[in-house]
């Protein structure tokens, strides 16, 4: 697992994040900049833009990059990962990715657009750290010897259930939607092999659980049933709105994060600049958003 301890972590590589680099790079400090594997900035489209300062008009993903070859030209270093993990309230503050665990004493959170729209599960959002994980490195191994359900198809999760079944979890996979079953064989056949239960053809209702995970209603056209289990590990697009949430950060009706003027959130040494604050959602806004987090967060570090 990759490690890094850096000045300042800047979540997101959007035109808030990478002028926050800017800054914060040319400030001296040490700057590390998470990218998302996903979720690129809406400027990776290449669309025409005339309302940035300076430019009558310009390719969008030309200016991205020219926002990230200054940035790095200060001296910012760059990761790639999607959070799974934050713990925020701490001096020093954690975060971690699939493969990645970084130590930062300031934090800006700059993601892009809300998080109002994430598809959730019944009981997810509730019960997540109490036995919902999207990270079978993480926790795969507090729940040795005891049953988990782990859901998804996609490559990395494949990977993912081998390595649960290898740390001694009970594995049941549930595959979920399967557009094409037949690319699956070879993966079902290893699971079988490996006495790994697959729950084809259903999809997880509901989590469910006083406390903690206790059982999962899956859903099928047979009808519904539920799984005993203790863990569940999702393994698709990681929901940042709950992660934040958890994590102790004030959102608004809107599922927006709540800043003051100073891009400052409820949480010390931690800021947060662009879309996901919900201001003006336009590049330049976003741009000053990012260089108003930064000097914050560079104030902060003197303190």
């Amino acid at each position: 697992m990759r490690q890094y301890e850096t000045d300042i972590l800047i979540i997101g590589a959007g035109p808030a994040g990478l002028t926050a680099a800017i800054y914060a790079a040319r400030s001296g400090k040490k700057t590390l900049v998470l990218e998302s594997e996903r979720a690129a900035s809406r400027l990776a489209l290449g669309y025409e833009l005339e309302n940035y300062p300076g430019f009558a008009a310009i390719n969008s993903r030309e200016l991205l990059d020219k926002f990230r070859s200054q940035a790095a030209g200060f001296g910012a270093e760059f990761a790639t990962g999607d959070v799974i993990a934050l713990s925020l309230e701490s001096s020093p503050k954690f975060v971690s990715t699939s493969d990645a665990f970084i130590e930062a004493r300031a934090v800006i959170l700059a993601t892009g657009k809300p998080f109002a729209k994430e598809r959730q599960i019944p009981g997810e959002e509730r019960l997540l750290g109490y036995g919902v994980s999207y990270c079978a490195v993480c926790d795969g191994p507090l729940y040795k010897g005891r049953d988990a359900a782990a859901y998804g198809h996609s490559a990395e999760a494949i990977e993912d259930i081998w390595i649960l079944d290898q740390t001694g979890v009970r594995v049941h996979w549930i595959p979920g939607r399967v557009k094409d079953p037949a690319a699956l064989e070879e993966a079902f056949l290893k699971a079988e092999k490996r006495g790994i239960p697959v729950h084809g053809g259903a999809e997880i209702k509901e989590i469910a659980g006083e406390k903690n995970v206790e059982r999962v209603v899956l859903k099928s056209e047979g009808g519904e049933r539920t799984l005993d289990v203790e863990a569940v590990f999702i393994f698709r697009e990681v929901p940042t709105g709950p992660l934040f949430a958890k994590s102790g950060l004030a959102l608004d009706h809107k599922q927006c994060l709540a800043v003051d003027r100073f891009q400052r959130t409820n949480l010390p040494g931690v800021f947060a600049a662009g879309d996901l604050t919900c201001g003006g959602l336009q590049v330049v806004s976003a741009a000053g958003e990012g260089c108003v987090a930064a000097l914050q967060a560079l104030a902060y570090l003197r303190k």
